[in-house]
């Protein structure tokens, strides 16, 4: 494992109505780039918003994160933590991704586990749980 690994975590609204597809569409072009590049972290939507969790090599992450502010289908690209950490949280996944517009009522389950594993910070666990604010929500978590 890298020894300059970093966390990062950003916030960013969706520039037009984005629907399932278009969320699956994004989640497996940065499943398939994240594998490439050692990067792992969460995606999750919203409905209006998108957090993201990034993990990896410091670089190679800050590359990725210059990459996806430059992305049309979102604006408003705040990063609301980033920090040196010495155990990726989410190494079991690429990109694991949620889709979770109330609407749907899909993935908040699916979430709750993700978000409970071991690996996960209670930073990160925290900065997701209070994703729910933004937009659609996230019920029940």
């Amino acid at each position: 494992m890298p020894a300059n690994l970093t966390s990062l975590i950003y916030v960013s609204t969706a520039s037009a109505a984005l629907n399932m597809d278009d969320f699956l569409a994004i989640l497996a072009v940065s499943q398939r780039n994240n594998q490439r590049l050692g990067i792992t972290g969460l995606l999750v939507f919203n409905g209006t918003n998108f957090m993201q969790c990034l993990e990896g090599d410091k670089a190679a992450t800050n590359d990725l994160l210059h990459h996806i502010e430059r992305d049309d289908r979102h604006n408003g690209l705040t990063v609301v933590s980033q920090s040196q950490t010495v155990k990726l949280q989410f190494s079991s996944w690429h990109m694991a991704g949620r889709y979770l517009p109330e609407k749907h009522g899909m993935g908040q389950a699916d979430l709750k586990e993700v978000l409970s594993a071991d690996a996960v910070s209670d930073a990160t666990r925290t900065a997701f749980k209070s994703f729910r604010s933004l937009g659609g929500g996230l019920p029940g978590m």
